[in-house]
């Protein structure tokens, strides 16, 4: 009879814990569940709609820039439809982070993180703010990028987030300036990240500057139509004629012979 009792306590002790951690992860995402903050106001347009705080100025040209390009990036992109995308511009950089990863993001230390997408909306800081790592215009740009991981989000949901950023470099025209006979080429397990914290991991092995440069392979050595079909399908010998291993493989040896960069 003691040792049910011991039993019944240990396993309400167990309960117990696991509803305060689940408890705790909740008051952690609370800052996930509306995008938009209480001072928000917009700018709609045909391809974008921006919300913005009190930058209004810094609006208005992420505005001028995602009408003036976004309907090049859905063309280059094969979406059809008038759809917008909706832009959030936060003024502090902390609120931009905890609408993904909720309270919980100050443990991050992400000094370099001024952007992302939740679904097919766009995140980003406003351009107008002082960043540790990221200027004005940088931030601008990035609102192109930010464009395209939603447009990638509306094509397949479960686009691999190597390709997405890729793309989403390549075509914001963010092209990485780098040292690369200083870096290490990351593994094929590496460019298969997934998850919430793919940001932090992929920033880890300059993925961002690397996925890049591995869709400039692919759309310089295929075409874009054959990248394109990638988006959309997500099958690569469909679009290249050879599996996702053989296409790394002569990534990697471009990526050598080009730059002198090698794995680990």
């Amino acid at each position: 009879m003691a040792k049910k009792k011991k039993g019944r306590r240990g396993l309400r002790a167990l309960l117990f814990a696991l509803l305060g951690l689940a408890l705790a992860v909740f008051i952690n995402f609370i800052p996930t569940f509306r995008l938009k903050t209480p001072s928000m106001r917009e700018l709609p347009g045909k391809h974008a709609v921006v919300h913005y705080e009190r930058e209004e100025d810094a609006a208005r040209d992420v505005f001028a820039l995602a009408e003036a390009q976004g309907g090049d990036l859905k063309e280059q992109l094969g979406i059809e439809g008038d759809k917008a995308v909706n832009i959030y511009l936060y003024d502090r950089q902390s609120t931009l982070q905890t609408k993904k990863y909720g309270f919980a993001a100050a443990l991050l230390g992400l000094d370099w993180y001024i952007g992302d997408n939740v679904g097919d909306n766009a995140l980003l800081v406003s351009p107008g703010g002082e960043y540790a790592v990221h200027g004005y215009e940088d931030v601008r740009q990035a609102a192109l990028h930010e464009m395209v991981h939603a447009y990638n989000y509306h094509i397949n949901p479960r686009m691999p987030y190597w390709i997405d950023n890729g793309v989403a470099g390549w075509l914001s025209g963010q092209t990485p300036n780098m040292y690369w006979e200083r870096m290490r080429l990351p593994s094929l397990k590496d460019t298969r990240v997934f998850g919430l914290l793919s940001p932090v991991r992929f920033a880890r092995f300059d993925g961002y500057a690397f996925s890049y440069m591995y869709i400039k392979y692919l759309a310089d050595t295929y075409g874009w139509d054959a990248v394109r079909t990638l988006l959309h399908t997500g099958d690569y010998p469909a679009a290249f004629g050879v599996g996702e291993e053989a296409i790394y493989e002569n990534w990697a040896n471009y990526m050598a012979q080009s730059y002198g960069v090698t794995g680990n």
